[in-house]
This record gives C-alpha cells, sequence and structure tokens, in this order.
C-alpha cells in the first residue's frame, strides 16, 4: 500500500512538472514576438524625423514626407533605418504623420533547456504628432503572426496577437536623441504539445528608453546607443485537450544595452553597417524555484546588414547573433 500511494505521489510531481514546462517552453516563443516588437518599433521611432525605412505619410502633401528636407544628413541605424542629424524643416506640411512598415524575422533559441525557433511575421503602423521638429509622440498598432516550434517538448506555439505602444521621441540636439515607449500587448495562443492542441491566453508589457548619438567622419558613421527595455509576459493557465492542468507562467525581463554601430555611405543607394553591444539582464519569473531562466545574465549582440534604397523602393536585410541565439530580419516596401 505505501508503495502503491508512493509512485502516486511520483507520478503526480512528474506530471505537474512536464505540464510547468510545457508553458516555460512557450514563453521562449512568445518572448520572441514582443522581443521583435518592441525592438522593430525602437528602431522606427529612432528615425522618426528621417522618414527613412518606413513609409511615412506627413498631411497636407501629395508625397510622401521623404523629400521635406533634402539638405539634411541622411544615416542609416541600428537595423538600418535612416536617421537625420539633424530636424526637418516642416514647411506647409501638417504636423501630423502616419506611416507603415512590415517586418520579416526569423529565430533560433538555443539556450538550455527551453529551446525554441521559428518566424515573426509584422505589420505595423502608427500616427505621430510633430512638435516643431524637437518632439514628436504618437501611437502605434502591430499586428504579429508568430509560428514557432518549441524543440524542449517537441511542440509548436502559434498566435496572432495586437500590440498597441504610445510612444515619444525628444531630439536633444543636432547629436542626441532621446526616445521612448510602452507596448501592450495580447493573444490567444494554440500550443500543441505531442500532437494534442490546447488554447491559453497571452499578455504581454515592455517598456523602453534610450539615449543614441550620432558622429559623422567623412562618409562614416558612429552612433553609439545606450537603452532599458523591461518585459513582463504572461501566459495563462489551461488545461490541454487530454485533460492535463497547465499552471500559469509570468516571466519579467529587464535588459540594460550599451554599445554601438558604424555604418558606411557607398553614395551608390546602400549603406552597409555593423554593430556590437553588450546586453545585462535581470530575471525573475513565478515559477523561479522550479524553472531555470530562458536567459544568460550577460550577452553579446552582433549585427550586420546593408540599408539599400532606388527610387520609390527602400529595404534592408540584417543579421544578429547573441550568446546561443541568432536573428535574421528583413523590412522592405514603396516609399509613395
Amino acid at each position: 500500500m505505501v508503495g502503491l500511494v508512493l509512485f502516486i505521489c511520483l507520478l503526480s510531481s512528474s506530471i505537474a512538472q512536464t505540464n510547468q514546462n510545457n508553458n516555460a517552453a512557450a514563453n521562449t516563443a512568445a518572448r520572441a514576438g514582443s522581443q521583435t516588437t518592441a525592438s522593430s518599433l525602437s528602431s522606427i521611432i529612432t528615425s522618426t524625423l528621417s522618414n527613412s525605412g518606413v513609409f511615412r505619410y506627413r498631411f497636407g502633401s501629395n508625397e510622401s514626407s521623404q523629400s521635406l528636407n533634402a539638405s539634411a544628413s541622411q544615416t542609416p541605424s541600428k537595423d538600418g533605418f535612416g536617421e537625420f542629424s539633424g530636424g526637418l524643416a516642416a514647411g506647409d506640411f501638417s504636423n501630423w504623420s502616419a506611416w507603415a512598415t512590415p517586418v520579416v524575422s526569423t529565430y533560433k533559441n538555443n539556450i538550455q533547456p527551453y529551446t525554441s525557433n521559428g518566424s515573426v511575421l509584422i505589420a505595423m503602423g502608427g500616427l505621430e504628432y510633430n512638435y516643431d521638429d524637437i518632439l514628436t509622440s504618437g501611437i502605434s498598432a502591430a499586428v504579429n503572426d508568430t509560428n514557432s516550434t518549441t524543440t524542449y517538448n517537441n511542440g509548436t506555439y502559434k498566435t496572432v496577437g495586437l500590440t498597441i505602444s504610445p510612444y515619444a521621441v525628444y531630439q536633444i540636439n543636432n547629436y542626441l536623441t532621446l526616445n521612448s515607449s510602452v507596448g501592450v500587448g495580447g493573444s490567444n495562443p494554440n500550443i500543441n504539445v505531442a500532437g494534442v492542441n490546447s488554447t491559453t491566453t497571452y499578455n504581454s508589457l515592455f517598456g523602453v528608453i534610450g539615449l543614441s548619438n550620432n558622429t559623422a567622419m567623412g562618409n562614416f558613421l558612429l552612433q553609439p546607443k545606450l537603452s532599458y527595455t523591461y518585459y513582463i509576459d504572461k501566459l495563462g493557465a489551461y488545461t490541454s485537450g487530454s485533460g492535463q492542468y497547465n499552471s500559469a507562467y509570468n516571466t519579467y525581463l529587464g535588459q540594460t544595452q550599451v554599445g554601438a554601430q558604424v555604418s558606411y555611405d557607398t553614395k551608390m543607394g546602400f549603406q552597409p553597417f555593423v554593430a556590437a553591444y553588450e546586453f545585462v539582464n535581470t530575471w525573475n519569473s513565478n515559477q523561479l524555484a522550479t524553472t531555470a531562466p530562458s536567459v544568460y545574465p550577460s550577452t553579446y549582440r552582433v549585427a550586420a546588414g546593408v540599408n539599400a534604397s532606388n527610387g520609390t523602393f527602400y529595404g534592408t536585410v540584417s543579421y544578429q547573433i547573441e550568446r546561443s541565439v541568432s536573428q535574421f530580419r528583413i523590412y522592405g516596401g514603396i516609399l509613395f
């Protein structure tokens, strides 16, 4: 009788641990979506005074605002988005602008034990207001389609989510830019483990504040950057299609980033760039005692890519690697 009781207790413990880890495995895929959204938005809004790398329409004109100030010095930023070292002259244009861009991203996370890989597709757009070419504030909406394999448990994670993000960019002077944004998102992911489909809830929150500098050296541009990002990601408790209960899993990640990018203007319509950053991470979760962290205390990031434009077409290809993580991104579109 005692042996039977011990067997039941061990079996229950094993099932609980498996269920707990299913949500932990899904967390890495969920964070891929929120982190891609946050970093893409930061790159876009820091180019808010240049209108490069996204389609941006400034009301009051029949053309895109790309041509607002031909005398400004355009340069590529971290993910290939452009930046002006000076502000734009508003002229007869309205202070209101609308912008939009697609993002295609693939990733591979080899951080043990909760490994995953997949893709994140984002359609992002926003509406913003420019205050005397010094302060720009706005709000964006991003629809992301995340499709991942959670290799830890031979499962999949699929969802389409929406993130709403107010943001602001302050041009301190011709060289320094301060940016901040907050994003609130949610979705109802489908999680499949061992052929069993289940649905749960996912809620995300991120906050970003960053400071960047532009230093031109002939055709080269040096862009040091310092930023802090905080992510909250919550996967709700659910009962799988086979009747097994999975505990809620909430994670809290803080990232301090410091580094720089160097880009080169070829004067032929494309600008190659390389970047190197160091990240210091703080991690917490509601299952910290039983579930291993999904990030390292610190990691490097090295990125390289090319920003190109020709007439109405623009595009950017970039590849970045971190410790046990890699990501490939493509931005592109038409300027009307």
